[in-house]
């Protein structure tokens, strides 16, 4: 090849063909080059393209945050705050469309340039990331048991409070509201009742936190006037506002509880609440007006229908005549006190809130405020709260964040349930009494020799209130320092405190009259930090995961109280103590508890299909003594995702299904919560003549230990139909022992006496309580087309408790009272909890030949000579002789009825149709009984016991028995023919209502099974329905959604009890705490009518 060579080269570059000529083989070659270059670049610009778009959701809501990835490359981008995307790809790529919740779609390019998606969620969830104790997981990868709850969920309710939001939507998890009044708690259990200690409540972790009550009765806030129970209707979740929350995960069995430690016995409801996303700022609007009322009435007599039973008492000698009542035909209705005390209340409540920032910085922050009037006149609750949630990725290894909310809540509390309750009051008052008297004032007296407290009166001017105030949240700190592995530190807080005051004023109404006023005050003022550091390592080698996590925690909870009671304030207008003339009582006290930990969890999974984990944490305790402080608890669960089997592959196509996972599950948990230093003795004031000493207050018991709990689940988990049909079925056993309880001690101990001589009974561990369970939740998505979409929840939750032993006894019992010293509940070793015991109805006696030939009564004459005022009686209740000795007394009282349900239900029904939304929800219980307290007249006169002329009586009496003369024709030289036995019958034999009585010889109020009734039902709960404005209108004013609703909550339902409400759980007046489902005048939940606008720009 010589230098003057010639050569010709050629390089098609399509569309162009280039020929270059050249005399030198340099030139020649750079020349090449640079055509080379030039027309690879040409060639790259004509094969890619920008595509741009729009993601959606179903409701046409943009997704914020979308993956939009080119398939088999590292090329991607996400979607804005509006769900728009810009992404540069080949001509002939494939975009994948991913986002958490919704099911992946591939689209090709094809040559277009804009691509819009609508994501259709993901109804088999299998990657879904749910929360657990300290750190998150793929709930794919979950072998113990839990319920998730989602935004939308807790949206499906008019709620003040978090833990309404409960009912009826987790299987496993019961929440019987303890009250209706705004504001109120609710009883949860998480797979039945574990402990017979008041605090039987799950443990609620927010953002991190455990959540600090304040207390549990109304003395620990200084409210003791509201019932001597060890619970009240104070809720410790009312401070939290519901609309900040995203999602709550309720961890049900003890492997995934176990992680808690002797804090997850009752189950862990990990809260978290909503967090900053990057881009522009997105303000929301969320508003809500609500009209609450009490459309349900017991059913009590008019003044008519009481003057005929007063009658009919004069008739047969029981009471003697009264000129008011001569002729009822002519008295109206008289005042109907339910009417008067129950009122139509307002409720509204507020919230803005803003999240957004930047790839490094997000921000969250809210305001709210609620304002709900109570339907009982008087009572009303208000909070207003702010939040703020901020994360700042200062490092591509270091994470620093603050999570901090203030609440500031106002309780208006009224009296509601007991025998000074002002609904017993509003039953018991008589018609015949004005609410008010010619002048315009409070009455009270309707004729001369009668007075009762007015029901009104009573409500609007004694006072029970109640502020708090509570910062809390947490500081948080995470470092990657090397690949793999995530170190975590956080540093919580709670500061809480509270003011109470009671006052109940000088009264002259009539007959009633109260000379002095009272007042009562009581400022507590609690502090807790929380500090937890660990280390999680996780790796994926070929096909197998494993992840590890090693940490450490430890708490310290510190109160304080100072309280004050006087009375004869000079007047009642101003309220201060120290105005007041009486002599003052000052008290006061303080405490503390602490705990340290260390815990662990290792997870290992292979090939998607074999899941175990396992932890173990190692709890000390202040709340025990110094040689039983420390205890461990481990836990075991594993799983075998069969669905991913591939010998199984063509049952699973000829099935459908998509999903299927057998759960095995085993864990340890405890239990410490007895209150702090319960294992020493505290110090008392003594008085005495030669003045005032210091005594113990309690026995002290070091040898307390905690208590302990073992549990074993199966679970089976099934998918069908790409996810369109969940199926989730558990069965568990739950075992608890050691219960922590105050031992009962003889006398000569000095446990019983006055209060101020007495002292307190010690801890001990003794009893063994047994729950065992089945859990099906079936989750339907039978329609999800684009236009149109239904969706379907059902879960069902059966649970047995058992007492299984207490103190190794087979004879020993657990008493519950009604208020005071009356017993309604025993529970006997072998029987469920809080069984209500008396005597059995079997009907009335006849006649004396019944009485006769019947078992004795206690009231039966020893020399056979008959008194309708002294001895048992025609018309009188037979009850049965349980031990068969020919004898009815206390022998003869039995297990008259459970409390507990055989089960609980909720259905919840969800439909779609373009921008409309309809939600319907049903809840249930099954198989539960109620005292109807009230009917017993909160163990004093009753509402049907017919021994008293100033009490209303239920129209349930008119089935009363009957009495009658066998021979009418027969004369007396004196007295009459209802005081001769023997010419005495009982015209409705068939009854099992006692005739009227005021002397009542024979008992016939005594607790019996005429008080328990059925306290199953099915209630509509809750309907929603709700609008989403179109975007092409909202575009317009540069708003992003409108979603308006109207929504109604309790508005039906269907039962037997003849209360107000069947929705009856612990009770606020039994000082033990062994109690539920006594209706001592609680107050009814309202309906709701509601109408809310949700607003994003």
């Amino acid at each position: 090849m010589g230098e003057n060579s010639d050569y010709k080269y050629s390089i098609n570059l399509t569309p162009y063909i280039i020929t270059l000529n050249s005399d030198g083989m340099k030139s020649k070659l750079l020349t090449c080059l640079l055509v080379l270059f030039i027309g690879s670049s040409l060639t790259a610009l004509a094969q890619t393209k920008t595509v741009t778009g729009t993601v959606k959701d179903q409701s046409g809501l943009g997704v914020i945050g979308a993956s939009i990835q080119e398939k088999g490359t590292k090329n991607g981008t996400i979607t804005d705050l509006d769900g728009n995307y810009s992404i540069t790809v080949k001509d002939n790529a494939v975009l994948v469309f991913t986002s958490i919740g919704y099911a992946a779609q591939e689209i090709p390019v094809s040559g277009k340039t804009k691509i819009n998606v609508v994501m259709a969620e993901d109804t088999q969830f299998l990657d879904e990331v749910v929360v657990v104790g300290y750190g998150t997981m793929k709930k794919s990868d979950l072998s113990g048991a839990s319920v998730s709850m989602k935004e939308s969920d807790l949206k499906g309710s008019v709620i003040t409070n978090l833990d309404q939001s409960l009912q009826g939507r987790a299987a496993g998890v019961s929440a019987v509201q303890t009250s209706g009044a705004p504001g109120s708690s609710s009883s949860i259990r998480v797979r039945g009742q574990a402990t017979v200690n008041s605090a039987a409540e799950p443990l609620y972790v927010i953002d991190g936190v455990i959540v600090q009550g304040g207390g549990n009765s109304g003395g620990d806030f200084g409210l003791g006037s509201l019932g001597n129970g060890k619970i009240s209707t104070i809720s410790p979740l009312a401070t939290i506002n519901p609309a900040d929350i995203v999602s709550m995960e309720i961890l049900k069995d003890a492997s995934a509880t176990a992680i808690y430690g002797a804090q997850g016995a009752n189950g862990v409801v990990l809260i978290t609440t909503k967090r900053g996303k990057a881009g522009e700022a997105k303000f929301t609007y969320d508003g809500m007006v609500a009209v609450n009322r009490q459309t349900s009435r017991i059913d009590m007599m008019d003044l008519r229908e009481y003057a005929e039973y007063y009658n009919d008492m004069v008739s047969i000698g029981e009471l003697t005549a009264n000129s008011y009542y001569t002729d009822p035909s002519i008295l109206g209705k008289g005042t109907n006190w339910q009417d008067e005390i129950f009122r139509t209340a307002i409720q509204h409540q507020h919230q803005i809130s803003a999240q957004g920032g930047s790839d490094k910085v997000q921000y969250y922050i809210s305001g709210s405020y609620m304002d709900q009037e109570g339907t009982l006149i008087g009572s009303d609750f208000n909070r207003y709260s702010v939040r703020a949630n901020i994360d700042a990725q200062l490092k591509s290894w270091f994470k620093l964040g603050l999570n901090a909310t203030f609440a500031n809540t106002n309780d208006n509390i009224k009296l509601a349930d007991g025998t000074e309750g002002v609904i017993f009051y509003s039953l018991s008052t008589l018609p015949d009494i004005p609410v008010y008297d010619i002048d315009g004032n409070y009455s009270t007296t309707v004729r001369e020799g009668y007075t009762s407290a007015n029901p009104v009166a009573l409500a609007m001017m004694d006072e029970y209130l109640l502020g708090r105030q509570k910062l809390t949240g947490n500081l948080y700190a995470e470092l990657t320092p090397v690949k793999h592995f995530v170190f975590r530190s956080e540093l919580g807080f709670d500061v809480s405190a509270s003011n109470a005051t009671t006052y109940k004023p000088m009264v002259d109404l009539g007959g009633w009259t109260r000379k002095s006023n009272t007042m009562s005050w009581q400022k507590n003022n609690s502090k807790f930090w929380q500090l937890k550091n660990y280390l999680t390592y996780s790796n994926t080698f070929g096909r197998h995961s494993v992840t590890a996590m090693l940490g450490q925690e430890c708490w310290e909870s510190s109160w304080n109280y100072l309280s004050g009671t006087n009375t004869g304030l000079p007047s009642d207008e101003i309220h201060n103590i120290k105005l007041a003339t009486g002599d003052a009582t000052l008290n006061s006290g303080f405490g503390s508890s602490a705990m340290a930990s260390f815990f662990t969890r290792e997870t290992y999974n292979y090939d998607d299909r074999y899941l175990f984990t396992y932890t173990y944490r190692y709890d000390c305790s202040s709340n025990f003594g110094p040689d039983n402080r420390w205890a461990g608890f481990h836990s075991f669960a594993g799983s075998w995702r069969f669905s991913n089997e591939k010998f199984l592959q063509g049952m699973k196509e000829a099935l459908g299904m998509s999903n299927g996972k057998i759960r095995v599950g085993w864990g340890q948990t405890g239990n410490a919560n007895i209150g702090a230093g319960a294992w020493e003795s505290g110090m008392s004031k003594l008085p005495s003549a030669l003045g005032d000493s210091q005594r113990p207050s309690i026995i002290p018991n070091t040898g307390i230990h905690w208590e302990k709990q073992v549990q074993t689940n199966i679970g089976l988990d099934l998918g069908f139909f790409e996810g369109a049909v969940n199926l989730t079925v558990d069965l568990y056993k739950k075992k608890s022992s050691d219960m922590l309880m105050s031992l009962t001690l003889p006398a000569y101990m000095g446990t019983h006496g006055n209060a101020s001589s007495a002292l307190a009974a010690p801890k001990g561990n003794y009893g063994t309580i047994e729950n065992k369970g089945l859990e099906i939740t079936l989750d339907a998505h039978p329609i999800n087309h684009k236009d149109f979409g239904w969706d379907s929840n059902f879960q069902i939750s059966f649970n047995r408790n058992k007492l299984v032993s207490l103190d190794g006894t087979a004879n020993a019992q657990l008493v519950g009272y009604g208020q005071w010293s009356d017993i309604v509940s025993v529970t006997e070793v072998g029987q469920s909890l809080y069984n209500f015991y008396g005597y059995k109805v079997a009907g009335v006696y006849t006649s004396l030949e019944d009485i006769q030939n019947s078992p004795k009564p206690e009231k039966y004459p020893t020399d056979g000579v008959f008194n309708r005022n002294t001895t048992v009686w025609v018309g009188d209740l037979k009850f049965e002789d349980i031990n068969n000795d020919g004898v009815i007394n206390e022998s003869d009282k039995t297990n008259i009825g459970s409390p507990l349900p055989k089960f609980t239900f909720g259905w919840t029904n969800t439909f779609r149709y373009k921008n409309v939304d309809l939600s319907v929800f049903i809840n249930g219980s099954y198989g539960n009984k109620i005292l109807n307290y009230n009917m017993m007249g909160q163990g004093h006169n009753g509402l049907v016991h017919m021994n008293s002329a100033w009490v209303n009586q239920h129209t349930s009496i008119k089935d009363r028995a009957r009495l009658t003369a066998i021979d009418p024709q027969k004369t007396y030289a004196s007295g009459n023919w209802y005081e001769d036995i023997t010419n005495v019958t009982v015209a409705n034999p068939g009854t099992k209502t006692p005739r009227p009585s005021i002397s009542d010889p024979n008992d016939n109020d005594r607790l019996s099974d005429r008080y328990i009734e059925d306290g199953s039902y099915i209630r509509l709960k809750n309907i929603t329905f709700g609008y989403t404005f179109p975007k092409a209108i909202l575009k317009k004013v540069k708003i992003d959604n409108v979603r308006a609703y109207v929504n109604i909550q309790n508005l039906y339902t269907l039962t037997k009890y003849t209360g107000y409400d069947p929705e009856v759980g612990a009770s606020t007046q039994d000082s033990t705490g062994l109690t539920f489902g006594v209706d001592n005048g609680r107050y009814p939940s309202p309906t709701t009518y509601s109408f809310g606008l949700n607003i994003t720009f």
